[in-house]
């Protein structure tokens, strides 16, 4: 099997944007005398923000027993999540990827739910959006992840075959998505996701700097 693709999702595996995203909001359920369960909050990790947002408020008002000032709220919070986001650095072994990406001539994608703006900034903001060959995100799609549409769109973009690209992943949704559209994908957990069920992907790493991505792509091609 010939691999000449890599492509990375966005949240969580180029920078750890799930945990600042879990520990904001289980400030808030705090702040209202609730406690957010993470095993609930998994369900919407690598999936729609518009269905997460919905769930967590009604969840919150549902453990709380009261209405709650949703507004209010979500202001306050995003606040909070941009500067926990903004501090943090991209992902062990994510340059050294794109560096060994580069020097094997593999193309490079993203496949994110998150929106454009969001992707595209904080890649400008580390100064990597350059090397990538194609960024494909929500606004792209009518279904994001665990939908495979995502996946497919960027091989489609990239020339490639969704055999030929293996998917760096984070969450159950998107494992799921790359190996519906076809893919090798590795999952490469953080904080928040370490405790999902990673079994349907094709290899699990603690870090990506813990291989190199010529034995990664060594490893999941046999």
């Amino acid at each position: 099997m010939s691999i000449d693709t890599l492509i990375f999702d966005f949240d969580g595996v180029v920078i750890d944007t799930e945990t600042p995203d879990f520990e904001t909001w289980r400030e808030v359920f705090q702040a209202h005398g609730a406690d957010l369960d993470l095993a609930w909050w998994s369900q919407f990790i690598g999936g729609s923000s518009i269905n997460a947002s919905a769930g967590i408020f009604g969840e919150l008002e549902k453990i709380a027993g009261r209405p709650v000032d949703r507004e209010q709220i979500r202001e306050t919070r995003r606040r909070r999540y941009l500067e926990m986001v903004a501090a943090n650095p991209m992902l062990p072994g994510v340059m050294d990827y794109i560096s060994q990406a580069k020097r094997l001539g593999l193309k490079l994608g993203i496949a994110s739910s998150s929106n454009r703006a969001w992707v595209e900034g904080n890649l400008t903001d580390r100064g990597v959006i350059g090397h990538f060959d194609s960024i494909s995100v929500s606004e792209d799609v009518s279904k994001v992840k665990p939908d495979p549409e995502l996946y497919l769109l960027a091989a489609s973009r990239l020339g490639t075959r969704p055999e030929s690209a293996v998917a760096i992943e984070d969450s159950f949704n998107g494992v799921t998505a790359a190996k519906t559209a076809g893919m090798l994908c590795v999952a490469v957990p953080n904080p928040v996701t370490q405790a999902l069920a990673f079994d349907h992907a094709d290899l699990r790493l603690n870090a990506l700097s813990d291989m190199t991505l010529t034995s990664l792509i060594t490893a999941v091609s046999e």
